[in-house]
Order: C-alpha cells, then structure tokens, then sequence
C-alpha cells in the first residue's frame, strides 16, 4: 500500500507542476493541445508497444481475456441501462446522450495508460489495452450513433488512433510470443516513461484554467461524476466478487478492470459533442467536474482493490 501512495504522490507532484505552468502563463490553451497531440500520437504508443515486452504465461493471457469479457459487459449493460433509465427524465435530448456518454466512457488512454503502468507495471498497461480497444469498439459505434443523432457508425475511424493501433500491436507480440531486442527496448522504454510526467502535468494545466464557479451550479455534471466515479466502479467491483465465484481471476487483473472504470469521463466526449453540437458547454462542465473529483476518488480506489482483491 506504501507504493500506491509513493505513486499518487509522484502524480501530484507533477498535477502541481502543470498547474503552475499553466498560471505563470509557460502553458496555454495552445500549448496543451499540443502537448496532447505529442502524447497520444508519439510517446504513449511508444509505452504501449513496450509493454508487450512483458514475461509471456497462459495466466497473463486468461487475464486478458477476462479483462476484456468484463470489459465488454460493462460497456454493453451500462449503455443499455442508462439509455433506458433517462428515457422519461425530462431533460433535454441533448443533456440525455451527453450523460449517457460521459457516464460510460471514461479517459482511459490519456489517464488510464499512465495510471495502469505507474501501479502495476506492464502487464497493467497490457491489461489497459484490452480494455481500451473494447472501449473504441463501443465508442465508435454507439457513442458515434448518439452524437450524430442517426445511425452512422464509425467503427473503421478506431483504427485511424495511433493509440488503437499500438495496443492492437502490443497484444498481437504478447501473444506470439516476439521480443524486441533489448536495444530497442530499451529505446521504446525511454520514451515511454515520458507518459506519466507529461499526461499529469497536461491535466494540471487542463485544471488551472476550469472556471470552478460554473461548474459548482450544474447539478447535472454532479449526477454524471457521482456515477462515473463512485456508482459505476462500485458496481463493477461487485460484479468482478461475483464472477469470482465461478471462474478464477488474478487479483491485478480484477484491478485494473475497476480502476479502468474508476476513471473522469473522456475527452473524446467533448470532442465530440463540439464537432456535431451536442451540449457542448455542458459536455465540458461534467468532464472538468469529474477530473477535479477523480484526484480524490482514484486514490479511495487503489485503495479499494488492494483492500479487497
């Protein structure tokens, strides 16, 4: 338990650095865009790539697929329960398929992957990757249809993320099994430690600049970071107890399925929501609310799993 909060630490370190570039004006708007596309396009497929490098064993297999049988679960109950249960609320249409979205599909790669490696190594972040590329199977598919507000799904367009296409890599050499030589390994390893220092202080920077008033008055956003954060992985950790009875699950694989769930909702929500003018404000407001809250929920979860699993 000492390592989680050595890590969480580390992490507030680097939240802290971020946020002070932010105000001292070295980061802006500009800045962290950019530093986002460095991230998500050059560095964490770097990190995710190496994390194949991982000792191959059935049980790190099993693991995965479990990780994605779960995976698939959740994103499967969760859309369909949450579609029907704001059916009759009366909320704008919009609001509607913003909290269903912001609810489901939390930030899994530009919070998830950092996050995963720095607790459990590279098998965390191997296990990330499955999770993930189930939550682009869904995002592009239905979250695409809700945006769009017509049934046009954009299934191929998950292949088009250099992050999709570097955990589709990273799998395919776990499993063969092939190993880089420790040169290049040792390269891709290099570059990939850039991930959490960067993904933190981006999200410092991304933190210094919420207008904390606003989001104080929308009762809505605290519904959706009151699901996404405390409800849903409740309820996963309570369905991964329950599978456990029947099938056996390694304890970091249980892990990191209910962190990857107890994660702020995803950026790519309010992408999405500018691009086909969907509540975008409010898009912003619940994704911003659930990061500020995520800095204490996230520990309360490492927590949890170390606790019960």
């Amino acid at each position: 338990m000492v390592q989680v909060y050595i890590v969480f630490f580390k992490i507030f370190i680097f939240l802290l650095l971020g946020f002070a570039l932010n105000k001292s004006k070295i980061i802006n708007s500009t800045g962290e865009r950019a530093l986002s596309d460095i991230l998500l396009k050059a560095v964490l497929p770097f990190m995710i790539i190496n994390s194949s490098q991982h000792t191959y064993s059935t049980d790190a297999v099993n693991g995965m697929i479990a990780c994605a049988a779960i995976a698939v679960g959740y994103y499967a109950v969760s859309l369909i329960v949450l579609r029907l249960s704001l059916k009759k609320v009366n909320i704008l249409e919009d609001e509607k398929r913003i909290m269903i979205t912001c609810t489901v599909f939390a930030n899994t790669g530009f919070v998830g992957f950092p996050l995963m490696e720095a607790l459990y190594g590279s098998y965390g972040l191997l296990l990330a990757a499955v999770f993930n590329l189930c939550y682009n199977l869904f995002f592009y598919t239905y979250a695409v249809y809700l945006f769009s507000k017509k049934p046009r799904f954009a299934l191929l367009d998950m292949f088009k993320s250099s992050v999709s296409v570097a955990s589709i890599i990273a799998i395919v050499m776990f499993i063969i099994p092939w190993r880089m030589p420790g040169f290049i390994a040792d390269t891709f390893k290099l570059i990939g430690d850039m991930t959490v220092p960067m993904s933190m202080m981006v999200m410092g920077s991304m933190l210094a600049s919420v207008n904390i008033k606003k989001l104080l008055t929308d009762k809505k956003a605290y519904v959706v970071s009151a699901l996404r954060l405390i409800v849903l992985p409740a309820l996963v950790m309570g369905a991964v107890l329950l599978i456990s009875n029947w099938v056996t699950i390694a304890p970091e694989t249980k892990s990191v399925v209910v962190l990857m769930c107890a994660l702020p909702c995803g950026s790519m929500n309010v992408i999405f929501a500018e691009n086909y003018d969907v509540a975008p404000h409010f898009s912003a407001r619940t994704v911003s609310l659930s990061m500020v809250f995520m800095l204490v929920t996230i520990m309360f979860w490492a927590w949890a799993v170390k606790a019960v699993f």
